[in-house]
């Protein structure tokens, strides 16, 4: 039997669809009970593993719907798999869905990690971005959820918003402030159907130089309050880096459930149907895409998500995964070593902290068929 250390679940219910969203979300919340019925079937058709370590509830918003799915969705995944093992348990917020009933159901399945979605401390970014919250409808979220207990938080940022520099300085002063133990910092990816909101970011046209420059800025005002960066856009305070997401950037298995989940179980990668209909009417799988990764396929994402780990990667793990020497495995390292693009220490190899700007263009020479 093959073991797996994580799940993921895609709820993609919104109140209303942003600006800058490209995830798979639905703003119908009559399409609910269908699409829990059509969740708990994939759930039910899965092979269970031995053992589950880490939890992630995303979406859309899984603190929008209704508890009664939740409570259904956590009854069918509990039959179905041994979550006695289970370490961390995160569900993503929105601060207007955040609710006290909704607080105490979570603590009393285990959730143990909050993840909201602030995006900005300043209001008038929110609303020009399509969110429905406040930043003070923020803080009271934040001030319930350490109320019930939950001392494990993060708070997504984006960097590249439709405001000023100094607005997004002022976030990220602000955030620093707060006690949390986790920040995302997310650059803006606009996308072409969503002409509207593209338009009004260009107003503001941050040139890449001055998106480096804020970036800069929100590291170093982390790092000062305790948030070390671990990965290209993740910062946590000590202990506190999300591992489901590492989970992912290690290359482990996971499952993925719901409308465009994507999973990973033995050497076979999957991706769910994207559109939420499509999901629930689907007679039969609903996977839209599936392909096994042979062994050099796999040594090749292992090192991508690796090096986006500021610890990048062990050359012992890989040469015992891949029964493999990396630099025979990847000849361009050499030469990348030699120029200061990776550095080799304690038996790791990794992006030095500057070079981070450039991880692409180093991944492109490193790994054959990009």
């Amino acid at each position: 039997m093959q073991q797996t250390s994580a799940i993921y679940v895609h709820i993609p219910f919104c109140k209303a669809r942003c600006g800058y969203c490209a995830f798979s979300s639905c703003v119908n919340f009559d399409l609910q009970e269908r699409y829990f019925d059509a969740l708990l079937r994939e759930i039910d058709e899965a092979t269970p593993s031995s053992c589950v370590e880490t939890m992630f509830w995303g979406g859309g918003t899984p603190s929008a719907v209704d508890v009664k799915y939740l409570q259904m969705l956590f009854q069918k995944l509990s039959q179905k798999f041994d979550l006695s093992h289970l370490q961390e348990f995160t569900v993503e917020c929105n601060p207007e869905s955040t609710t006290e009933e909704l607080l105490g159901f979570f603590r009393k399945i285990g959730v143990n990690r909050l993840s909201f979605g602030l995006q900005s401390a300043n209001d008038q970014t929110l609303k020009r971005i399509g969110r429905l919250h406040t930043y003070r409808q923020f803080l009271n979220a934040l001030n319930m959820a350490l109320a019930h207990g939950f001392s494990n938080v993060n708070a997504d940022l984006i960097l590249g918003l439709p405001e000023s520099e100094s607005d997004f300085q002022r976030t990220v002063c602000e955030v620093c402030q707060l006690p949390l133990k986790h920040v995302s910092l997310y650059a803006l990816e606009i996308h072409d159907e969503n002409t509207n909101f593209k338009k009004i970011c260009q107003s503001f046209s941050h040139s890449d130089d001055q998106l480096a420059d804020m970036y800069d800025f929100a590291m170093q005002k982390f790092a000062q309050k305790g948030f070390l960066r671990y990965e290209v856009s993740n910062f946590a305070q000590d202990g506190f880096a999300c591992e489901h997401n590492c989970a992912y950037w290690k290359e482990q298995r996971y499952y993925g459930f719901g409308a465009s989940a994507s999973g990973f179980l033995q050497n076979v990668r999957y991706t769910n149907v994207f559109s939420v209909r499509e999901y629930v009417n689907a007679n039969g799988s609903v996977r839209a895409f599936e392909e096994q990764i042979s062994a050099q396929e796999e040594a090749c994402e292992f090192v991508m998500l690796g090096l986006r780990l500021q610890q990048g990667i062990s050359l012992a793990e890989f040469s015992k995964r891949f029964s493999s020497d990396f630099f025979a495995a990847f000849p361009a390292s050499e030469g990348l070593l030699k120029n200061g693009f990776l550095q080799l220490c304690d038996g790791r190899i990794s992006v030095p902290p500057d070079k981070f700007y450039v991880l692409n263009s180093i991944l492109v020479e490193l790994l054959p068929n990009l």
